[in-house]
């Protein structure tokens, strides 16, 4: 790649990377936190006016007006973004946890080179890794690399730091920087939402149960329900996180075969270019074709 190009790649994946992040930012943190902070303020109200929570919220509202309004919305945004921040780092803390309880499910640099050679083959691979030698080098080291500077350098997202990280984050980085159609910015995204609604869950569930007459039953099948689907969201979390690695580092394998594949591909006839004009030996054989048929 000439250093133009090259140029032109990283700005364009700069570009994608910070609406990608504005984005996560926004549906994992800032729309959660509305939710959070919404029910929060709305069982602060029914503690301090448990028998006229409906006048109390009308009455607030009628004092919010003109310079007060902008100021309340303004903290009420701010309060949304670092409740739902803390809420989805706690959501992490949980799911390292629960990595750390069943830690042969954890992706190791060996486990993920022998996948590989056993879907697409030692020569697939070995093509590839000759291309990428620094993921050579990850995917040959010890599954888990544990040095003194390790937590200097510890991932967020309860990620763990050691050579299958590493070779994931290459792959992820590579991919987003010149393949970006293959990057796999979808499973990111969908562990930071799913994650972020477990908190909005819980307090939702609960705003409702305190500010709603449903009756024991009800009440009671709507917190199992709550429960079920808070089950259901973090057992997809932790599938996701089993394969994100992997996903990885097989869409750059295919990246790599499939630019060797376009690469053996004839070029297309330039629609430009005259036709090649017939000559007489041309001429002679279509007419003996004729007269054949």
């Amino acid at each position: 790649m000439d250093p133009l190009t090259a140029v032109t790649a990283g700005r364009a994946a700069a570009g994608r990377r910070f609406a990608f992040y504005l984005a996560v930012q926004l549906t994992s943190v800032l729309v959660p936190g509305l939710v959070a902070v919404t029910c929060s303020g709305l069982l602060l109200l029914r503690a301090r006016h448990p028998d006229h929570l409906g006048r109390s919220v009308e009455s607030v509202t009628r004092t919010l007006h003109g310079p007060v309004m902008i100021l309340v919305d303004v903290t009420w945004l701010a309060a949304a973004y670092v409740l739902g921040y803390v809420g989805r780092e706690l959501a992490f803390r949980l799911l390292a946890a629960a990595e750390l309880a069943a830690p042969r499910r954890r992706a190791t640099a060996g486990a993920l080179r022998a996948e590989l050679e056993a879907v697409y083959g030692v020569a697939a691979l070995r093509r590839c890794l000759d291309a990428h030698p620094l993921l050579d080098h990850l995917l040959n080291a010890a599954g888990r690399t544990a040095t003194p500077a390790e937590s200097m350098r510890q991932p967020g997202g309860a990620l763990r730091a050691g050579n299958a990280y590493e070779a994931f984050n290459y792959a992820k980085s590579w991919l987003r920087t010149h393949s970006p159609q293959l990057a796999p910015d979808a499973n990111e995204a969908e562990i930071n939402v799913l994650l972020s609604t477990l908190l909005p869950l819980a307090l939702g569930t609960w705003t409702v149960v305190a500010l709603v007459p449903l009756g024991l039953p009800l009440a009671a099948a709507l917190v199992l329900s709550a429960a079920a689907a808070a089950a259901l969201t973090f057992a997809q979390v932790l599938r996701l996180r089993r394969i994100e690695s992997w996903e990885a580092l097989r869409n750059l394998l295919e990246d790599h075969e499939m630019r060797l594949a376009a690469g053996r591909l004839p070029a297309p006839a330039d629609p430009a270019l005259p036709a090649p004009a017939a000559g007489p030996g041309t001429e002679a054989a279509a007419d003996q074709g004729g007269g054949a048929a």
